[in-house]
């Protein structure tokens, strides 16, 4: 991707409209649902560098709120690849779309909640190029949340599996246990630090893998239906990526 498109992209994604439950930068999903007939619109890209491999994923989401404590989401990715894992060339297109259901199950009066997630990713992206799976993958992951003072601790954990082995009932052949802690804290109204620390056991095609990564933040309400995130997230271990830069802006209406 040539340096005045990033410059183009980034710029857009600052200028634009913004929200305030989104998940990203974070891994760790928050328990907080839109409200029904609330929507969510956002546009996020991460760039991403591990080893010779330098990836740019830019994301257009959307989340509506189906009940007081349901949302729908779609997530439409699109990738560049310099190189591909699987052609070693440059290679770039629409990836796996993700479709997700989440759900609040309660909130108590101390400010602790807790919630689950069920998505599936349609295998839309070119597999032949390393844009997608040419599988539906599924995954569950459960949330928990607490609020304390200017601070909140979220914490989930989750299971995926490719459809296949679904199907087949091997629920061990290709699979993934993901899993993270985060702390949002609020300096001011509209500025809260981002820290996390995820890791994941994954195995696929016979191997596996331990990554961990640690990440650092924040985000910034430009008002209350408009925020900006950015963020630097770094590899722990031999298993994940060297770093990956990410930005983000969403608006609610």
């Amino acid at each position: 991707m040539s340096f005045s498109f990033k410059v183009v992209f980034c710029i857009a994604l600052l200028l634009a409209p913004l929200s305030a439950w989104a998940v990203h930068p974070l891994q760790v999903e928050d328990t907080a649902t839109q409200g029904k007939g609330n929507v969510l619109f956002e546009l996020n890209g991460d760039y991403t560098k591990d080893n010779e491999f330098k990836t740019t994923t830019m994301n257009a989401n959307i989340t509506v709120g189906a009940g007081q404590r349901t949302d729908l989401v779609l997530e439409t990715p699109y990738l560049l690849q310099d190189p591909s894992g699987v052609t070693g060339q440059y290679e770039h297109g629409t990836g796996d779309i993700r479709v997700k259901l989440k759900h609040q199950l309660f909130e108590n009066e101390v400010h602790q909640s807790m919630g689950y997630q069920i998505y599936a990713d349609m295998p839309t992206g070119n597999a032949d190029k390393g844009l997608g799976r040419n599988d539906v993958f599924w995954g569950f992951k459960l949330m928990d949340s607490q609020g304390c003072c200017s601070t909140i601790y979220r914490v989930s954990a989750g299971y995926e599996v490719l459809g296949r082995d679904v199907k087949d009932l091997h629920f061990g052949n290709d699979y993934s246990i993901n899993f993270g802690f985060a702390v949002e804290h609020k300096l001011t109204e509209a500025f809260r630090l981002l820290a996390e620390v995820a890791g994941e056991n994954r195995r696929e095609d016979g191997l596996y893998s331990r990554p961990f990564t640690a990440l650092f933040g924040f985000k910034y309400d430009i008002s209350r239906s408009w925020y900006v995130d950015v963020a630097g997230r770094a590899g722990l271990n031999r298993y994940a990526e060297d770093y990956t830069a990410l930005l983000g802006t969403a608006w609610k209406f």
